[in-house]
């Protein structure tokens, strides 16, 4: 040993602070194996201090937030003569059931590790249930050489637990401390990975503090930098390890037959040889660390295992490899396929400014996704309002005379299709309002675009929409299968239905509506915007909020206010408004419409409640799916009302904008 080492044994009980700043200056500490006579605390200073009490740490608590979470535990047994294929190698056994490892610990013993789920150690209560439990599900997976020798010591031998915790890392904000090994990052042990890191976090930090990096530990700024430094060079092969430890942990330990196929294939890739197995093993073993690799293998064996899947089946049988069983990854992709394509779908943007970049409207396209997820009945009265004004736009322009203007050239201009450019102004965009006061003025002529044109410009895919409620129909026969059958239907499939009732009657009130229009049609006049408001006289008189024609649509605007927070949210800060925003949508509902959309947003509502004796996995999810069902069904029952009561004239109500 390096005589400059001393090397003491002893117990400690504290870690000394420095008062002012908090730093860690030493330990106090009780001297082991001395007699009682002689024990007492002894207090031992230094600049720094390493923290390596290992996954047990009594001084963990106080420097990281980080707690250790365990999902299982090892129960060990220890075999007499276990025949094992090659001695002198441990064993990891992989397959129909826990993760299982074995290694000699003597010329005549070999340790056996049987990984048990807490929720399996819960349900089995007693140290004999575990024994009966690896009799039952371990003897009959484990090779059969080594059958006989776990027999034995099933019955017989001493049976002992540890837990398998798992902790991240995080950096650690305390001078004069550093903190290693199990006490900083832990890792499932299937992998055997937690010594490999302790090792090469000693090396790590032996490099890093040498004379070379640090002329003195005394110098605490230049310490301080090298442990922030340690910190993120660590994770260059503790990130490798700690992701293959837990990924191959809970891949094996799962029941889920989606993941069952990725074992099989894991398993088949890996016997092919050398060529599969020596990066994987490398990185394993940390002889490589390049996460990348790892993600490279990861995404490999994925396709490697489907591919084998399919290749399994004939090709009668190859639907039912797809779809057989239900799976949470089954279960969860079916499900949110099937929500976006409804919101990609449904949605019906207005015209983007010319200014938008690609992720304003990216982000746009995001937030009303969000919305639409979240508050499918918003949309629904969003849709039915547009239609409403479309209506009342058909029939203002047909009393004009303009007999050509339809429904969709309606929707076209709610939306930001034309755009007024006049010799004194920016141009703006104007709605169906606008349209028809212009028109009735004999300022502009109804425009000669015709209905054919303006959809030869809307990207709306009739196939796709098709497809999306015909995928959506297909889950509620499902459902209804599932329940006649008294079989289980979970949560997100209910969500799922729930949310296409919404979506149909949206589709249906935007049917008429462009979808992803790109470009307006521009209106280009002689005259002014300052003839224009002189013409108009008293009703023009007061400054515009958004465009010259407010004026116009002032009447409107009655039963609308906008919030002030959000006034200039999502571009609208220019005057004038460069597009119309998305939820643009005056005049109210009718009175029938909004009894329309009152009753979607209850059957919406009472979707969720229908769940309210479905099996759950704990009692906490179902209070919770109890309770917010409850709430969704008065807050729609109730709130609903109002959009069917603002159409009374004795009901005074204002809606808030959204101005999204």
């Amino acid at each position: 040993m390096d005589p400059s080492v001393t090397l003491l044994e002893s117990t400690a009980l504290e870690l000394l602070r420095h008062e002012a700043t908090g730093a860690v200056v030493g330990a106090i500490c009780s001297r082991n194996g001395a007699p009682p006579e002689e024990a007492c605390q002894e207090e031992y200073h230094a600049h720094l201090t390493v923290l390596a009490d290992g996954a047990t740490s009594n001084f963990r608590s106080q420097f990281t937030r980080h707690r250790p979470t365990t999902q299982s535990r090892f129960w060990g047994l220890e075999m007499t003569d276990a025949d094992l294929p090659r001695p002198g190698y441990a064993y990891g056994v992989l397959g129909n059931g826990p993760p299982i490892l074995m290694y000699r610990i003597g010329a005549r013993e070999t340790r056996i590790l049987i990984d048990i789920p807490d929720a399996i150690h819960r349900r089995l209560g007693s140290s004999e249930s575990v024994r009966d439990y690896i009799r039952q599900r371990i003897v009959p997976i484990i090779p059969s050489s080594v059958r006989p020798s776990l027999e034995n010591a099933v019955n017989g031998g001493r049976l002992r637990s540890m837990p398998n915790p798992w902790m991240p890392s995080t950096r650690n904000t305390t001078p004069g401390l550093v903190m290693l090994g199990d006490s900083s990052n832990m890792r499932h042990p299937v992998t055997g990975a937690g010594m490999t890191v302790a090792l090469k976090d000693a090396v790590l930090l032996a490099d890093l503090l040498s004379p070379q990096h640090i002329s003195s530990l005394t110098d605490t700024d230049a310490v301080w930098k090298e442990m922030r430094r340690f910190h993120w060079k660590r994770k260059v092969y503790s990130a490798s390890l700690n992701i293959l430890a837990q990924a191959l942990y809970l891949l094996f330990v799962s029941e889920d037959h989606a993941l069952g196929i990725m074992q099989r294939g894991f398993i088949r890739y890996v016997q092919e040889g050398e060529k599969n197995f020596a990066e994987p093993a490398a990185l394993m073993g940390s002889v490589v660390d390049a996460p990348l690799l790892l993600f490279y293998h990861f995404f490999k064996i994925a396709i490697y295992s489907i591919g084998l899947h399919l290749r399994q089946a004939s090709w009668l049988g190859l639907p039912g490899a797809i779809l057989h069983g239900r799976g949470t990854l089954d279960i969860f992709f079916t499900n949110s396929l099937a929500l976006f394509v409804c919101v990609w779908t449904v949605l019906h943007h207005n015209l983007q400014a010319r200014e938008d970049g690609y992720w304003t409207v990216f982000f746009r396209k995001c937030r009303w996704g969000i919305l639409a997820i979240t508050a499918p009945e918003m949309l629904t009265l969003f849709a039915v309002m547009q239609w409403n004004a479309a209506n009342i736009s058909v029939k203002q322009m047909r009393e004009l005379g303009n007999h050509e203007w339809t429904r969709v050239h309606a929707f076209y201009a709610n939306a930001g299709g034309f755009v007024l450019q006049t010799p004194d102004f920016p141009a703006f965009p104007i709605n169906a309002t606008s349209m028809q006061y212009l028109c009735s003025q004999k300022r502009i002529d109804a425009p000669e675009i015709t209905r054919d044109n303006i959809w030869d410009r809307s990207k709306a895919d009739h196939f796709a929409k098709g497809f999306a409620f015909l995928q959506a129909g297909w889950i509620l026969l499902q459902i209804i299968a599932r329940r006649s059958q008294q079989l289980t239907v979970t949560p997100l499939e209910v969500f799922t239905a729930a949310f296409i009732v919404p979506s149909l009657a949206t589709a249906y009130f935007w049917a008429s509506k462009p979808q992803n229009v790109a470009e307006p049609t521009v209106i280009r006049v002689d005259w002014t915007i300052a003839d224009l408001l002189v013409a108009a006289g008293d009703a023009a008189r007061d400054p515009y909020v958004d465009t010259p024609l407010d004026f116009v649509e002032k009447p409107v605007w009655d039963g609308w206010r906008r919030r002030p927070s959000l006034l200039h949210y999502g571009g609208l800060n220019k005057r004038p408004l460069p597009r119309i925003p998305n939820d643009y949508s005056p005049p109210p509902p009718t009175g029938t419409e909004a009894t329309i959309v009152w009753v979607v947003s209850v059957v919406h509502a009472v979707l969720h409640v229908l769940c309210w004796s479905f099996p759950f996995p704990t009692k906490a999810e179902m209070v919770l799916w109890r309770a917010s069902s409850l709430t969704l069904l008065v807050v729609m029952a109730v709130g609903g009302l109002v959009p069917v009561l603002s159409t009374r004239p004795w009901f005074d109500f204002s809606f808030s904008m959204l101005w999204i």
